[in-house]
């Protein structure tokens, strides 16, 4: 985008924001599929037990590792951009107008908890059933230690989107988002420390400049965490954020939404029309056959499904299972309209 030299930087941000935006109402027409409503987060508590959230308020649930999905009644019809479960009972869903959703029961039922703020949800985690985190616009950062029942704002820093979060313990954690910003706490958010990131417009052309959008970021360790972002952008840290440094994946500059480990050490990433995948910490990286493809389709969240398998979820309701092996070679779709 070529910025009008006129536009102040909160015009150019709003710019960027509405094209940031579409990447939540992108669908995929030229692709058969199946018709159902797109998915944005998903998450399960051990192998068996999963939860899959998207547009219209949707969420899904799967007893038997993503074979079989049901829909469970959330009680909105917002979009749902992220969904978090610590265990089979407890589970947490977070979208559109400030809403906050949490069950005890598996998502039986699920009940509205009150947000401090009506800003658009972007991603949920709780580190244990009681303390918790949540990211929206405004770089605001949302905190709880009582599972939910009180909401505070725990940071908020320059006008830009957070858009992921993730803790490796209840003590530190990472929150990353819009032109790289990537925010850490080793003090279960008690004070966080930019990292990462920045935005100007220049002078002598007027063009907004910034660092890689970020889309997700998944912490392992104290020292160890993962982010992936805009045009196939993936980096690491080893030293607990101090550095961060690029990691050449091999995949095609497409938009890289969703990045996650597994506790046997592998990692997988997904976005538009892409799908990585590696076996030994980073070091290698390898593009599995998924059947169908998804070429001109996108795939927006991931997860661990035991210790080394995990599951996929995106466009028009798509989903993925990977394999349970050490190669992860390969990924099938199942129906997510059972």
């Amino acid at each position: 985008m070529i910025a009008d030299p006129s536009l102040s930087k909160e015009q150019c941000r709003q710019a960027l924001l509405c094209i940031f935006y579409c990447l939540l109402s992108v669908t995929a027409c030229a692709q058969t599929g199946l018709a159902a409503d797109d998915l944005f987060g998903v998450s399960f508590s051990d192998r068996q037990q999963g939860w899959a959230c998207g547009r219209w308020g949707t969420i899904l649930h799967t007893d038997n590792g993503g074979q079989t999905w049901s829909a469970q009644r959330s009680g909105t019809e917002v979009t749902l951009a992220g969904i978090h479960f610590t265990d089979q009972g407890n589970g947490w869903a977070v979208g559109d107008n400030g809403t906050i959703l949490h069950t005890t029961n598996g998502g039986t039922t699920w009940k509205t908890q009150k947000s401090p703020v009506s800003f658009f949800m972007m991603d949920v985690f709780f580190a244990t059933p009681h303390k918790g985190w949540a990211v929206t616009e405004q770089t605001t950062i949302l905190a709880t230690d009582d599972g939910g029942r009180t909401w505070k704002v725990q940071f908020s820093d320059e006008d830009l989107i957070l858009k992921a979060v993730s803790f490796a313990d209840p003590q530190n954690g990472w929150a990353v988002g819009e032109y790289g910003c990537i925010y850490y706490t080793s003090s279960g958010g008690e004070t966080w420390q930019k990292q990462a990131g920045y935005f100007e417009i220049s002078d002598e052309n007027g063009e907004p400049t910034g660092a890689p959008f970020l889309f997700d970021v998944a912490a392992v360790d104290t020292r160890t965490a993962w982010v992936s972002g805009i045009d196939g952008y993936v980096a690491s840290t080893c030293n607990g954020g101090v550095t961060w440094n690029r990691v050449r994946t091999g995949a095609p500059p497409a938009h890289l939404f969703s990045i996650c480990t597994s506790p046997g050490g592998s990692i997988a990433v997904g976005g538009n029309g892409t799908l990585l995948v590696s076996i030994d910490k980073g070091c290698t990286w390898r593009m599995p056959e998924l059947n169908p493809p998804v070429t001109y389709g996108w795939l927006y969240g991931i997860t661990p499904k035991g210790t080394s398998g995990f599951a996929a979820v995106g466009w028009q309701g798509a989903m993925y299972l990977s394999d349970e092996h050490k190669d992860l070679a390969a990924w099938k779709a199942v129906d997510s309209r059972q």
